[in-house]
C-alpha cells in the first residue's frame, strides 16, 4: 500500500465515526483556518508528509474531531467536505483548488497587516500615511522600496515584530528602480526579503552594483 494513504487511513479512522476509510473521510469539513508558520517545516497530520508551512484545519462534523494536513490532502481526497460563503458544497476540483489558495492568501494578507494595525494605533504621527500604504499592500499592489523601508523602520522603532518578505515591493517604475539604486547596503539588506524571485533576478544588476560599490566604499 502507498505510505501516504496508509498513513492517512491509520490517523483518520481512528478519530472518525465510520471505520470505513472512504465514509470517514465524508465525515470531515475544511473549517477555513489556516495556520502559516513561516520558515518552520511542518508535518500533515492526516499523511504524515514532511517540509510544509501551512495546515489547513478540518474537522469532523460528527464528533468535533480535527487534524491540520496539507492543502494537497484536501484536493486529493476529494470527500473532504469544503463549502462556500453561502454554506454550498465545493465539488469541482479547480474551485476546490481556488477555494483553499484564497483561504491561504487571506491569511497571508492578516498576517501582513497585524503589524501594521498595531503600528497605525502607535504611530499616531504618521497615521495617515501608515493607512494609505497599508490599503495599497492589503489590495495586493506594492509599494516603493522607500516607503517599505519606512514602514520597516517605524516597526522598528516601536518595537513590532513583522516578517519582511510578507510585504509586496513595486518596482515598475524607474523612480522605484532608482530607488533602489540609491539604497545604502544596510537598508537593501532590510527590503530584499520583499522582493520576489523575480525581481531579484530582474534586478540582479542593480543589487549587484550597490554590493560592489558599497564593498568599495569600505
Amino acid at each position: 500500500m502507498n505510505h501516504w494513504l496508509d498513513a492517512s487511513q491509520r490517523n483518520l479512522v481512528p478519530l472518525s465515526k465510520s471505520t470505513s476509510f472512504t465514509e470517514a473521510l465524508r465525515e470531515w469539513l475544511f473549517t477555513g483556518n489556516v495556520f502559516d508558520y513561516d520558515d518552520e517545516d511542518i508535518e500533515c497530520e492526516l499523511c504524515e508528509h514532511p517540509d510544509l508551512s501551512h495546515h489547513f484545519e478540518i474537522r469532523n462534523t460528527l464528533n468535533d474531531n480535527r487534524l491540520l494536513v496539507g492543502s494537497s490532502c484536501i484536493l486529493k481526497f476529494s470527500e473532504i467536505n469544503i463549502h462556500d460563503a453561502l454554506g454550498q458544497e465545493v465539488t469541482d476540483p479547480d474551485e476546490r483548488k481556488f477555494y483553499l489558495e484564497d483561504a491561504l492568501r487571506k491569511k497571508l494578507t492578516e498576517i501582513m497587516l497585524e503589524p501594521l494595525r498595531e503600528l497605525w494605533l502607535k504611530d499616531k504621527e504618521y497615521r495617515g500615511n501608515i493607512e494609505s500604504k497599508a490599503r495599497y499592500l492589503k489590495a495586493g499592489s506594492g509599494i516603493s522600496p522607500r516607503e517599505l523601508l519606512f514602514l520597516f523602520r517605524r516597526m522598528e522603532f516601536y518595537n513590532i515584530p513583522y516578517t519582511a518578505k510578507r510585504y509586496k515591493v513595486s518596482l515598475r517604475s524607474y523612480s522605484e528602480q532608482r530607488e533602489l539604486h540609491q539604497m545604502s547596503q544596510e537598508d537593501l539588506h532590510k527590503i530584499k526579503p520583499a522582493l520576489s524571485a523575480t525581481q531579484v533576478k530582474k534586478y540582479a544588476h542593480i543589487l549587484e552594483a550597490v554590493w560592489k560599490l558599497r564593498s568599495q566604499a569600505i
